[in-house]
């Protein structure tokens, strides 16, 4: 146990007294957090300059005038100032296709040119075809797409219903038939915005890739180096292999611990302190949340563990990093399966598919905390035996047999080739390593 306890000494120093230690306690959490809050303040952002467009109108029902009018109600916020200009509305006949293509083309350019963001092609009978009314533009906007497509739809329901000679009142109709803006709400009754949680999701589940890809590669490298170096021969006399192997993973372990633990020591002094920092409610339902942070330090330790005694595998198979990348191409496919499929994961977190995934120990830490992170904030009762929690706890447990698998697998296969240079082993090699 002290040979062990000298390993874990040596490894857990050289990584806490490193600059980058230091550095990357503050910096991955900043980084993170302007991953998140950077995009959604972007999307959010309000524009003090007015949008130029311009309207092309061959349907003959002045549906280019009218949509202008309906723009004027946009003023840039805090200001009296349109959001939206018409700088020119251009009426043709149906059958002045040569003004048309010179119309088209000139404003086509200035599009280009960047002297106009807009313009609106209005065909004959738009209000029939859908197709024969569009927009062009090189700058999609959703909150302007948006506006445009439920002005003129107003507008267009307007021209049908006047057309059929309906006997009520045009505005009355459009009132009994307007669009409903459906709210959701879980099951405590609040109102958590899917972006929100979809966000969180992507930044826990990127420090955990973050924290277990680059530790259990220092693993890796540390192997290697001492092994090139044969360094290890030496190490190898005074201590066990497997001593040896548990000690590099524990004391690199043990840093992402401290790491975490620092983590949390600032996590509590916000939490603390949030009513002097005008916090999201429903932010503040996800990142405090008990059973987030308690999943997420366990999956966090777990998948360090699991990924580590792996990296370690390949460290004591190869003779160097280059030989290191065929094996770790499979790893990094598991790592980012989660970024590749989230956008199912995170609509369906209850589907077949999700929980099926979520319990493969590789992919556990990272699709799990996504389920948790969607569905711990609406829980209205905890159970460690049903629910989220409960599938939680069973892919903690798969995820720890795993690790006691793949710890046995490792030792047998590390004592042999730590000490084995040159050639790079073959599959029936290192099952005969096993065997050994």
């Amino acid at each position: 146990m002290s040979k062990l306890l000298v390993v874990f000494k040596r490894e857990y120093t050289q990584v806490v007294k490193r600059k980058a230690f230091i550095v990357g306690i503050f910096l991955t959490p900043a980084l993170m957090a302007a991953f998140t809050i950077i995009p959604a303040l972007l999307f959010q952002s309000k524009s003090n300059k007015s949008v130029s467009l311009a309207i092309i109108d061959q349907s003959g029902m002045e549906i280019g005038n009218k949509f202008e009018a309906s723009l004027k109600k946009y003023k840039i916020e805090n200001s009296d100032k349109p959001y939206y200009i018409v700088k020119n509305i251009f009426t043709l006949d149906t059958n002045e296709t040569k003004r048309f293509q010179h119309i088209n083309d000139s404003l086509s350019q200035l599009i280009v040119n960047k002297k106009l963001k807009y313009y609106l092609v209005i065909k004959p009978e738009a209000y029939f075809i859908d197709t024969n009314i569009y927009l062009v533009t090189n700058a999609e906007n959703f909150v302007t797409l948006n506006r445009f497509e439920k002005n003129l739809s107003n507008i267009l329901s307007t021209i049908r219903l006047e057309m059929s000679h309906v006997n009520l009142n045009v505005d009355s109709i459009l009132t009994l038939t307007k669009k409903l803006d459906l709210k959701t709400k879980d099951a405590k009754g609040n109102m958590i915005p899917f972006t929100v949680k979809y966000f969180s999701a992507y930044v826990f589940v990127g420090i955990m890739f973050g924290i277990i890809f680059g530790y259990g590669q220092l693993v890796m490298r540390s192997v290697i180096e001492e092994k090139n170096s044969r360094v290890m021969e030496v190490l190898v006399s005074s201590v066990s292999p497997f001593q040896l192997m548990l000690g590099k993973i524990t004391g690199l372990g043990a840093a992402t611990l401290t790491q975490i633990f620092i983590w949390f020591v600032i996590g509590m002094g916000i939490y603390f302190m949030k009513s002097t920092f005008d916090f999201n409610p429903a932010v503040d339902r996800i990142i405090f949340n008990p059973v987030i942070i308690i999943f997420f330090i366990l999956f966090l330790v777990s998948g360090y563990i699991l990924y580590s005694t792996i990296f370690a595998l390949i460290g004591s198979v190869v003779n160097s990093e280059k030989e290191a990348q065929n094996f770790i191409f499979p790893i990094t496919i598991l790592m980012i399966l989660p970024f590749m499929i989230g956008a199912y994961i995170v609509q369906e977190p209850n589907s077949t598919i999700s929980v099926t995934l979520s319990m493969i120990p590789f992919l556990t830490p990272t699709i799990m905390m996504m389920r948790v992170i969607f569905i711990a904030p609406t829980l209205t009762s905890y159970s460690l035996f049903s629910g989220i929690i409960g599938e939680a706890m069973i892919g903690f447990f798969l995820i720890v047999l795993s690790i006691v698998i793949m710890i046995w697998l490792t030792s047998k296969i590390f004592r042999v080739g730590i000490l084995m240079y040159g050639k790079r082993p073959t599959l029936p090699e290192i099952i005969k390593w096993i065997k050994y």
